[in-house]
């Protein structure tokens, strides 16, 4: 970050604590570095904590009712609808046959909907059964070899179910070997599933989302209609095969 930027961010942070305090306390904040006024920057240190809480624990209450009732077969059907969505896109796109960005485009959104559909699939699974809550704490990371406060834990209705939601969504679901494990660790069998294709693909995927379609020796790949319906029917591939295997 620049030297400019971060002071334009300190400024814009300054002057909503100014309006705050102004607002809360007026005169009676007193003069910059007084007992008074020192008080009050307090008050709206603890006035932001608050609000970043209540903002947390509302987007956690949010993500809870929305995986309480999304069953695997939503997940499916979610996932499907998306694919035939891109599959259209790419098949009745005007922009021509061959357009490179198009192409990038849709063989990278290919993984972002696998990736998406891993995590609701993982979520799901944990919401529905008590059993797949306990597996998870207990075989997958960082639940299975971390110690946490209880005052990183919420203690109302539901509240451990809530934090491993929160936790799980630190992963990146498109490292495949990583969603694999988490994976096994919550049903507690090991998946034998074929992931070098997938793995292929999303490594693809890194170059065009990170280097513009270049590898890492600054070649550019050739990625043409044909390697992005081929992402596409990979992944679809893939999510069978794992929706098989549970």
């Amino acid at each position: 970050m620049g030297r400019v930027k971060e002071e334009w961010m300190e400024y814009m942070d300054n002057q909503a604590m100014y309006e705050w305090i102004e607002e809360n306390y007026g005169d009676d904040a007193g003069e910059e570095g007084s007992d008074a006024w020192n008080e009050a920057v307090q008050a709206f240190e603890d006035y932001c904590e608050n609000q970043a809480r209540l903002e947390q624990e509302a987007w956690e209450q949010d993500e809870y009712d929305y995986y309480l009732y999304l069953t695997l077969n939503d997940v499916d059907k979610i996932f499907y609808q998306e694919i035939s969505n891109l599959k259209q896109l790419l098949e009745n796109s005007q922009a021509g046959l061959n357009n490179p960005t198009l192409c990038k485009m849709v063989y990278a959104h290919a993984v972002t909907i696998l990736e998406v559909y891993l995590e609701d699939m993982v979520k799901a699974l944990i919401i529905s059964n008590e059993g797949f809550l306990k597996n998870t704490i207990k075989n997958v990371k960082p639940f299975s070899d971390s110690r946490f406060k209880l005052g990183d834990i919420s203690l109302e209705h539901d509240g451990i179910k809530k934090f491993v939601l929160r936790k799980l969504s630190d992963n990146l679901f498109h490292d495949i070997p990583k969603a694999i494990n988490i994976i096994s660790g919550i049903i507690e069998s090991k998946l034998s599933i074929n992931i070098e294709s997938i793995c292929a693909i999303t490594a693809t995927r890194h170059d065009i989302v990170h280097r513009n379609g270049k590898n890492k020796e600054g070649v550019a790949l050739v990625i043409d209609k044909s390697e992005a319906g081929r992402s596409i029917m990979t992944v679809e591939s893939f999510a069978k095969e794992l929706r098989n295997a549970l």
